[in-house]
């Protein structure tokens, strides 16, 4: 009979374990999504850590941010809401030595990561999104999509503010942006001369 509750016990936690792997925490870090539910979100989000109150020195900084740990490497996230209301840009940066990690439709590793942070569905627009512009200047990468529900601003650059001689880092960003703002984000880059 003991060994009949054992039995029990352990499938009973394998059942709770496969269930918590299927459910999933709800997309509701968005654009256009208020800025105390995108707040809150992060809060009990698994991977990222909890965002606060950026120290802007610059308007074009970002109203929230926070940065963890994710794989051994680093991973940030940030969100711009100006007047703290309603979010219009966030962006994942993701800091490691992996050179073939990237944020682009066809980089699995990098879909990947988009998924664990927001879900599927986001994940699946941006794989399924399509080139729109490009800029590469040296070893730094731009590139811009639209997909059917966001646009999406993608960079990658040597890390050269943190970089160890004996490891070099790479930094890998997706910006999320509603599709009404991509056009205008492409314009202010190219005015800023980082297009």
């Amino acid at each position: 009979m003991n060994q009949q509750v054992k039995f029990q016990s352990s499938f009973l936690a394998g059942l709770i374990c496969a269930l918590s792997a299927c459910v999933t925490l709800p997309a509701a870090a968005l654009p256009e999504q208020g800025a105390g539910e995108v707040l809150q979100w992060s809060y009990s989000h698994p991977l990222i850590a909890g965002l606060k109150p950026s120290i802007k020195l610059q308007t074009v900084e970002p109203d929230f941010d926070s940065t963890s740990k994710c794989q051994g490497n680093e991973l940030s996230f940030a969100v711009w809401a100006p007047d703290k209301q309603l979010v219009i840009r966030e962006l994942i940066d993701y800091r490691s030595s992996n050179t073939s990690f990237d944020f682009d439709p066809k980089n699995s590793a990098g879909i990947n990561l988009i998924r664990q942070v927001y879900d599927s569905a986001i994940a699946q627009d941006f794989a399924s999104s399509t080139p729109i512009a490009q800029r590469n200047i040296n070893t730094d990468r731009s590139r811009y999509y639209r997909g059917k529900r966001y646009g999406y601003l993608t960079r990658q650059f040597r890390d050269r503010g943190r970089e160890d001689k004996a490891q070099h880092r790479t930094a890998s960003q997706v910006e999320v942006v509603p599709l009404s703002r991509l056009n205008d984000e492409i314009q202010r880059d190219q005015k800023t001369g980082q297009f």
